[in-house]
């Protein structure tokens, strides 16, 4: 693969495809080696930590409402009731990720990821982001990538204007 035109916004295009190759890789692994929520947390550090300096500007902030969770594909996933708009959410899952304040918990013994929940301990002591169902946490990093480069391409476009 090439260099980046465009960094800001190829970089999360090419790690949102990054996950689509491993879907479709990892049904061909065996079950200990399918690192799906590995990948996933590494893949946020692409699109929500590293474009946030030079893209702050350009982060959505519409309201997070039950139709917009479910729209995202995350209606049984929790954010915080402090965290009212989508700005709020990203700059809240920066910190989370930035500082490795992320727990993985499993409602089983068989130990499996059920649910992903990112802290702020910068904030206040186990203060919860939001707490991701694992099978809900990719329909995020989909809809969320998507929406960061529309906009980013879009102000661009009116910035060029």
């Amino acid at each position: 693969m090439g260099n980046y035109k465009n960094i800001e916004t190829e970089f999360i295009e090419r790690t949102l495809e990054l996950i689509s190759q491993y879907d479709e890789k990892m049904q061909s692994l065996d079950f200990e080696k399918q690192f799906n929520h590995t990948l996933l947390i590494n893949c946020l550090l692409g699109i929500i930590v590293l474009p946030k300096e030079k893209t702050i500007s350009y982060l959505p902030t519409d309201r997070i409402t039950e139709d917009l969770k479910r729209e995202m594909g995350i209606g049984n996933s929790t954010i915080n009731k402090d965290i009212t708009d989508m700005r709020s959410l990203i700059v809240g899952l920066r910190h989370s990720i930035s500082h490795f304040d992320i727990q993985f918990n499993s409602n089983d013994d068989d130990f499996l990821i059920d649910k992903i929940v990112f802290l702020d301990n910068k904030r206040s002591s186990n203060y919860i982001v939001a707490t991701f169902l694992s099978e809900e946490l990719l329909n995020f990093i989909r809809y969320y990538g998507g929406w960061v480069v529309h906009s980013i391409n879009k102000n661009m476009i009116n910035e060029q204007a």
